[in-house]
């Protein structure tokens, strides 16, 4: 076999494809620190950078699933990622030029379209390309590979924050995706359809027209076939779940759109917010992979201890204001040490709810119900962030995570209702 023919091999001899994942990552995991660093720069309100972050989440709700339907019907992984990759590099570039709070909100939307499409034409890339052979290692793997991409983005973005201006990181977010799409080209190959499911003949420009029209975006959001349920008596142990992570994560990202301008006001630099990023994004990993797979308890006991601790950890980050009446030289030791324990609570709340979600969806399912899970995180994303916009800005940063907190412990009598096993 000849070297080009090797280093093609997806999950094969040579260079793994995964490789070009790492550069890939480490442009699109820092995107949203930045441009909240950047929208504050412009003089943003905390509501702005709610609405930033919202239309954000509101446009990964619609067109994950679009991107997801397209490559599914052609079965092309490899083209729509190599597009989605390179469409990235000028979309960086346009965000570097935003001037006003409004051009940057659209800017940011523009990037989440695009970002929206890595992770499910990805994650099935990876499974298609190991032919069948321990898919879910091959996840996990690729899963593995997507962090370290994310960590080295924030420590390179540390670093160069010390010398430079937040907007000008996004040129080199822009040079990493040319890396990424130039490495993912001359590595990756189409894989064979491996997955027991229909392959669809290549869909033709007007197919792609149609599935892009309005009328077939705006029906993802058509709500008015679901039957609401009286009571929680009403709901199945899974979609008791779901809401149960709708309401959770609501109340966390009501908190987190308050977390970098709060930072920023109390005194911290660029360059110490994004380090601060770099290092919960290395906590997670360890958690995930070491940590949270040890702990021998059940599933509702770990769950319940991760929703309350991370209800007192944004009660904590509510008495970090008073460092904007008393200055203090080392207000950066709490907002680092909240922000290293809050990854470590996330892998042992999220590790039980996940699994607890595989085995408890229909054997036909699973991978629905995964689908459904992060729906519901990412609803809870769009609403969550627009409201904690609205009221810290009207109210300020204690009263608002004070709220924060309040609406993500009332996620634990849902849970009550549960029997996990």
């Amino acid at each position: 076999m000849s070297t080009a023919s090797s280093l093609k091999q997806g999950g094969g001899k040579g260079i793994p494809w995964y490789v070009s994942i790492i550069p890939l990552n480490m442009a699109v995991g820092a995107s949203s620190v930045l441009s909240t660093l950047i929208a504050l720069s412009l003089g943003a309100s905390v509501a702005e950078i709610g609405l930033m972050m919202s239309s954000g989440a509101v446009a990964t709700i619609i067109f994950s699933t679009v991107w997801g339907k397209l490559s599914d019907r052609s079965g092309l992984r490899k083209r729509y990622l190599l597009v989605i990759v390179l469409l990235l590099g000028p979309t960086f570039l346009v965000l570097s030029t935003a001037s006003s709070v409004p051009q940057l909100v659209f800017y940011y939307t523009l990037l989440s379209v695009l970002t929206s499409g890595i992770s499910p034409i990805a994650v099935m890339y990876a499974v298609e390309t190991c032919r069948g052979k321990n898919w879910q290692g091959e996840v996990a793997r690729f899963n593995s590979i997507s962090s370290l991409g994310n960590i080295l983005g924030f420590a390179m973005n540390t670093f160069v924050a010390l010398f430079f201006r937040i907007n000008w990181l996004f040129y080199i977010s822009s040079a990493l995706c040319l890396i990424a799409a130039l490495l993912f080209w001359q590595i990756a190959e189409e894989p064979y359809i491996t997955l027991e499911r229909h392959a669809f003949p290549i869909i033709h420009l007007r197919d792609a027209e149609r599935l892009f029209s309005p009328k077939s975006i705006f029906h993802y959001l058509d709500i008015k076939h679901i039957q609401m349920p009286r009571s929680l008596k009403q709901l199945k142990p899974l979609h008791l779940l779901f809401l149960a992570c709708f309401i959770q994560w609501t109340g966390i990202f009501f908190f987190s759109v308050g977390q970098t301008p709060l930072m920023k006001d109390i005194g911290l630099s660029d360059s110490f917010i994004l380090a601060i990023n770099a290092s919960a994004s290395a906590v997670q990993v360890i958690a995930f992979g070491k940590i949270a797979p040890s702990l021998k308890q059940d599933h509702k006991k770990l769950i319940n201890t991760a929703i309350f601790s991370r209800g007192f950890l944004i009660l904590c980050w509510g008495a970090l204001p008073i460092f904007l009446i008393y200055p203090f030289s080392y207000a950066f030791v709490f907002p680092l040490l909240f922000s290293i324990l809050f990854p470590f609570l996330y892998s042992i709340l999220w590790l039980p709810i996940t699994t607890f979600a595989i085995s408890s969806a229909p054997k036909n399912s699973k991978g629905s119900a995964q689908g459904e899970l992060l729906s519901a995180m990412a609803v809870a994303n769009a609403f969550g962030s627009a409201l904690g916009g609205i009221v810290m800005t009207t109210m300020g940063y204690t009263v608002g995570f004070v709220i924060a907190a309040i609406i993500s412990v009332l996620a634990a009598p849902v849970i009550s209702r549960i029997n996990m096993i």
